[in-house]
């Protein structure tokens, strides 16, 4: 361990050596916290507790099953793995989030509240960067990559006038559809992905996760209708655009400049240096500034946001 971690454990527990041993031994042993709490972890799990212990006097936290917590605040509840609570003790201190099923969760915060599953939690917590920041009160966002519609949530909490959503899965639209029943969002749904052109795409995955898409690979296969992005552009009508669908943002490159200008404002996370220089270039060519950009530690993605100038 390194010094600062060494440290951290010295002062939050009140047994090092029972770290230490389950450490070396890969063994699981009762871990008592200086808070009074005690557990029964395994070294992985003891770093989950470590990393998140600052956030622990929040919350009340009860081990249910060896890998099971349930972690309750005011306002929520919910069991999740060790390996999850240091997303939920960090997003309840905004949402209040209480679990409908298995994988199943209900958020709300002020204006903004949505049902997904923990996939999409992990959507909400990069949200809270900032990446998705614009002025889009009144104005139309095309969605491309919709998930399970926590992005169109949010532009609709920032009092959007209309959604437009892109989004393959079948499974991740019914959730959209009652993300936007939930909220009364004004939105046009299309169950496609994006491309340089219509037709189909075969994608490879394991999950239907934020990581599907043309960049995933797995023993499963799934065959996504795919539209023209130039096309989804043209018709969305909208002047703010939000990209997020796993390598196919690339077609950005082929669009011709008097219709990728038809949108003032662009959100685009990139998955790979090649696809970021390939935007990069494409945007600055085009008539378009970088506003800013948010990198996505430990990943090479970034999030992109360009205005037009012209």
């Amino acid at each position: 361990m390194k010094v600062s971690t060494v440290w951290k454990t010295l002062t939050i527990t009140k047994d090092p050596f029972a770290v230490l041993s389950i450490k070396r031994n890969k063994s699981r042993k009762a871990i008592t916290f200086r808070n009074g709490e005690t557990y029964y972890l395994t070294w992985p799990q003891f770093r989950s507790f470590r990393d998140t212990y600052s956030l622990l006097p929040k919350y009340s936290i009860t081990q249910v099953k060896d890998d099971l917590f349930k972690i309750k605040n005011q306002g929520s509840e919910a069991v999740c793995n060790s390996q999850f609570i240091p997303i939920m003790c960090d997003l309840m201190r905004e949402f209040a989030i209480n679990q409908i099923e298995e994988d199943s969760f209900y958020v709300k915060k002020e204006k903004f509240q949505a049902v997904g599953s923990k996939a999409m939690l992990i959507c909400l917590q990069e949200l809270k960067t900032g990446e998705y920041e614009c002025d889009c009160q009144n104005k139309v966002v095309l969605d491309i990559g919709g998930f399970e519609g926590e992005s169109a949530v949010y532009f609709w909490a920032k009092k959007a006038k209309k959604i437009v959503i892109y989004e393959p899965v079948a499974a991740h639209l019914k959730i959209i559809e009652k993300n936007i029943a939930l909220n009364n969002i004004n939105a046009e749904i299309f169950q496609m992905g994006i491309g340089n052109k219509n037709g189909t795409h075969l994608i490879y995955y394991n999950e239907t996760d934020p990581g599907f898409g043309f960049l995933s690979k797995g023993t499963k296969k799934m065959e996504i209708k795919i539209r023209d992005v130039s096309e989804a552009i043209e018709e969305s009508g909208a002047t703010i655009a939000k990209f997020d669908c796993e390598g196919a943002e690339e077609s950005l490159v082929q669009v011709p400049d008097e219709i990728l200008r038809k949108i003032d404002y662009y959100i685009i996370e990139v998955h790979s240096s090649k696809i970021r220089r390939a935007i990069l270039d494409k945007f600055q060519k085009s008539g378009f500034k970088i506003e800013k950009e948010t990198r996505k530690p430990p990943s090479k993605f970034s999030v992109l946001a360009f205005t037009r100038t012209r």
